[in-house]
């Protein structure tokens, strides 16, 4: 009996859109769209076409007089909607601000995306210095205290896949280095690192847990800076963040049913 042969289909719009607000998301600043289809290689009609429909449902908008186009919140907007992450940034605020009140630092909470580590919420520091990362950065995971928290708890195979993807498109990456990092990490559960922004800052970076299959859904991390007379110290901090982090976990499961 002969094998059926497998169907693709393709939706050559939708992709054409897809590959809009990928291509805007990756320059991060307005583009023409002019700019667009040269970029794209693609005519101007075909794509006008697209962001056309793209600007109609609030995907895309124009400041006034012009005409370079950028990406709304709406995709945000959406992620943010979506179980179990959108719940648990609703029920994760007073854990932060309690948190940065006792620590007198700012807090994040990232998740992974595909590759990349992104911001989903964060909290800004009650003392007089302070760093807070902006809601949307994004890096890749290796790179960051965050990432590599969430790269380190990854499936078996989905972690591989993405060294692999590392190894391939990265010349800086390094293998070796990063796989010692990531058995760190899971022996002490948590990572504490030099954060990639600023020198002589140290991320504390935390896993938050999802259900009873110990899937981590988060990391939550504080960039820990010295304020004179302020400041707790470094393994105090840690121990609050941990704190945190474990509640988070518990509100997670709590929010998710499972």
């Amino acid at each position: 009996m002969e094998e059926k042969k497998k169907r693709s289909y393709s939706a050559p719009a939708l992709e054409k859109g897809f590959e809009i607000l990928e291509l805007l998301a990756e320059v991060q600043e307005p583009m023409s769209l002019a700019k667009i289809s040269t970029t794209l290689e693609r005519s101007k009609s075909e794509i006008y076409r697209m962001i056309s429909a793209l600007e109609h449902r609030g995907y895309l908008s124009r400041n006034e007089g012009s005409d370079s186009f950028h990406i709304t919140n709406k995709l945000f907007d959406l992620g943010m909607k979506v179980p179990p992450v959108g719940t648990l940034v609703e029920a994760a605020f007073p854990v932060m601000h309690k948190l940065s009140a006792d620590i007198k630092q700012s807090c994040h909470i990232a998740v992974a995306n595909q590759q990349r580590m992104v911001v989903i919420a964060r909290v800004q520091s009650p003392g007089i210095v302070g760093l807070s990362v902006r809601v949307g950065h994004h890096l890749d995971l290796y790179k960051t205290g965050s990432g590599r928290v969430l790269l380190s708890y990854m499936p078996e195979k989905a972690r591989a896949d993405s060294l692999n993807m590392f190894e391939k498109t990265d010349n800086d990456f390094n293998r070796d280095e990063c796989e010692e990092l990531i058995g760190r990490i899971l022996s002490k559960g948590h990572a504490r690192s030099q954060s990639p922004i600023v020198s002589g800052l140290i991320d504390l970076s935390f896993p938050i847990f999802l259900g009873k299959t110990k899937e981590v859904i988060a990391c939550i991390t504080v960039p820990y800076i010295v304020e004179k007379g302020i400041s707790l110290s470094l393994s105090e901090t840690e121990s609050y963040v941990r704190e945190a982090a474990a509640e988070l976990s518990e509100l997670a499961q709590t929010y998710s049913g499972f």
